[in-house]
């Protein structure tokens, strides 16, 4: 069992933090991965510390990181400087390059209709990264069959999820994640297994 399916079978809930005022939300809540999103480059290193020592995976979404670009060397710096456990991002050609430097890559997808989930399973399959977190999160069981048949990844859905009976109906229909966030959906012991 990988590192990253051990964690979602723990809790499948994962902390998107899109502002600094949330970072001890996460830290303090249940979820095993934090994903930081609009982060800064300058204090990268302090938040990555941060989660590192309450024992939780950390991810950063680099394309929304200022300050970082978004190329070999930038995901170098992550792994060598930063020392995150991986990558969120839409760039199919830095799914490679982030598993070069043994980070775990999230392959980020927007569902928007039926030529979408085609060119995602492209880019998926062509990537090959460990997880595909697709976008709208609420899409997940209308396509999962369709797209459960061409890849093998775990699936996280995010975006649009606001309730536990959402959450729990999209677990039960497909997915092994659930990315929100809201500090709200983090607290809930509901998916949390110990």
């Amino acid at each position: 069992m990988s590192v990253l399916n051990y964690a979602l079978n723990r809790n499948p809930i994962i902390a998107s933090v899109t502002a600094d005022e949330a970072l001890q939300d996460a830290i303090n809540s249940t979820c095993q991965i934090i994903i930081l999103i609009q982060s800064d480059i300058c204090s990268l290193r302090e938040v990555v510390n941060k989660v590192r020592d309450s024992n939780k995976l950390v991810f950063v979404h680099i394309d929304l990181i200022n300050g970082l670009k978004r190329d070999s060397s930038g995901i170098r710096f992550l792994a060598e400087k930063i020392g995150v456990d991986g990558i969120v991002t839409t760039q199919a050609n830095l799914i490679k390059v982030a598993k070069e430097n043994d980070l775990l890559a999230i392959q980020r997808v927007f569902i928007l209709d039926s030529a979408s989930i085609e060119q995602g399973i492209r880019l998926i399959n062509n990537a090959r990264p460990d997880a595909v977190e697709i976008l709208p999160g609420i899409a997940v069981p209308h396509i999962y069959k369709h797209i459960r048949e061409k890849i093998n990844q775990i699936i996280i859905a995010a975006g649009l999820i606001e309730t536990e009976e959402e959450i729990t109906h999209i677990l039960k229909n497909g997915a092994q994640g659930i990315s929100s966030s809201s500090s709200k959906l983090w607290s809930s012991d509901t998916f949390t297994k110990d």
